[in-house]
């Protein structure tokens, strides 16, 4: 399978480092066994919090990390999270039907946070919740003055401001934050928004945006807003792919029709970047987010606490989907993959003492070299693959950034059976040295690692050609690969 990529002399807009950020929530094993295991466990671990996934996480360097929910946040009353872990209440976790113990809390979030080097984003209760407790987090966070909450704040270990920048106001309205309607959750939005613009500094406020089966969402909620556009700073979209498929056993169909799903993305967030676009005024420009994305398997149940196997197949998808998502770099300004452990598309796989991280986290650590580079528009000529329904999904999938004199090079092969030779080059220029090149495969697409054994996947060297034509490489099947070059 032959590919050419050629890459346009100039540059567009930058991939904001938050495209590649994270979520958390309190979920099945995503926080108690992932991320959290108490101060008395044999696990190693820094008051509670586990090491060795504070080592993984350091190394892919996450710019931001959601948290607690999901559907968590709409019934989460932040002051159960404080205070002495002893006497915290026990509550149940409504939606996935588990007891939450509270051990983890505020506190111990942006402790977390710090630990692995990211900002926090906290998502507040709209749906049980009310403006004056979602304000009073805030406030618990973020203000300096001296108030009965920073007080408190400071008798709880932290003197200091957490600095939350971004703030969620509720979660999926239209379901389990309320099941509201785009002009009800408008209002509660203003009436939300308004107190928390006051009472916090310099903060993003996101509002919830729709999901693909409800696309009217986004323009009635920007209708009924019309007037407060200075309240929202960002629209969040939902966008789960791979409904009902097994995780590992999957058909190669099933697996073209997972990645043909990437252009499902692309059309969600361009419809909602317009609407943005519209809204916004001279002064102040509504952005867009997309803070859930991933897979979501048939293996994915509430009783299973949506743990899934992690395969190469996730890693192409995601790669895909990066590139995707730097063509809206314009609009397009945070993302949070579901989730950073154990539930759904994590990066990190647990199982008591043993941890593994999966292929969807070498694409995070490989793809690095993409933020804050400006996008340079790249024409892919070569196969594509060409579904039942009539949908496509490229042979090879392209993204070139551009920073300090570098290029960074992604590069995707989504056919299971072929190798792809492809030729980088150009439109105008030579190439300077290749300063790396790594590839990510697995014996086949459907090669994982599991914390029994961890070293199944991993990225190696790739062989790099210079020609008078470009950049020769050859791409295994179902494979990615990441070249750094001089311009």
């Amino acid at each position: 399978m032959s590919t050419t990529v050629t890459i346009a002399p100039s540059a567009g807009a930058t991939v904001n480092p938050n495209i590649y950020g994270h979520f958390a929530e309190h979920l099945g094993r995503c926080v108690y066994g992932g991320i959290w295991v108490g101060e008395g466990s044999s696990i190693p671990n820094d008051g509670g919090i586990r090491l060795d996934t504070v080592a993984a996480l350091k190394r892919v360097n996450l710019p931001v990390l959601r948290w607690p929910g999901g559907c968590f946040a709409d019934n989460y009353h932040w002051r159960d999270g404080i205070g002495p872990r002893a006497e915290r209440p026990t509550r149940l976790n409504i939606w996935w039907l588990q007891g939450e113990s509270n051990a983890f809390g505020t506190h111990e979030f942006m402790r977390f946070c710090r630990l692995i080097g990211t900002a926090p984003y906290v998502c507040a209760n709209v749906g049980s919740g009310s403006p004056e407790e979602a304000r009073g987090w805030l406030e618990y966070c973020n203000a300096r003055q001296d108030t009965t909450l920073t007080r408190e704040r400071a008798a709880n270990g932290d003197p200091e401001p957490f600095g939350v920048r971004y703030w969620g106001v509720g979660n999926e309205n239209w379901g389990c934050g309320g099941t509201m309607t785009p002009a009800q959750y408008a209002l509660e939005y203003r009436r939300y928004a308004t107190y928390l613009r006051q009472s916090g500094g310099d903060v993003t406020l996101i509002a919830c945006g729709s999901h693909p089966g409800n696309p009217e969402w986004d323009a009635e909620f920007l209708a009924t807003l019309k007037g407060a556009e200075g309240l929202v700073d960002a629209l969040a979209l939902h966008n789960y792919s791979g409904w009902g498929m097994p995780a590992v056993d999957f058909t190669d169909d099933q697996y073209l029709n997972l990645l043909a799903a990437v252009s499902g993305m692309d059309a969600h967030i361009a419809r909602a970047a317009a609407l943005c676009r519209a809204a916004s005024t001279a002064e102040h420009k509504i952005n867009v987010i997309m803070d859930e994305w991933g897979t979501w398997y048939r293996e994915a149940t509430t009783e299973a606490g949506l743990y899934q196997p992690n395969t190469m197949q996730d890693a192409v998808f995601t790669a895909l989907a990066f590139q995707t998502f730097h063509r809206h770099a314009a609009d397009l300004v945070m993302t949070n993959m579901a989730q950073t452990t154990n539930v759904l598309q994590a990066l990190v796989l647990t199982e008591g003492p043993k941890l593994c991280v999966t292929p969807t986290y070498w694409v995070y650590e490989m793809f690095q070299p993409h933020r804050d580079g400006a996008v340079r528009p790249v024409t892919v000529r070569g196969t594509a693959h060409t579904l039942a329904d009539g949908r496509t999904v490229p042979g090879c999938g392209a993204s070139v950034t551009e920073k300090d004199g570098t290029l960074a090079i992604s590069l995707v092969n989504t056919d299971v059976t072929n190798a792809a030779e492809v030729t980088v080059a150009l439109a105008e220029g030579a190439f300077g040295t290749v300063k790396s090149a790594r590839l990510l495969a697995g014996t086949t697409v459907r090669a994982q690692n599991t914390p029994d054994n961890p070293k199944v996947v991993a990225p190696t060297a790739l062989a790099v050609t210079a020609t008078p034509a470009g950049l020769r490489i050859t791409l295994p099947p179902a494979s990615v690969a990441m070249i750094e070059v001089g311009m």
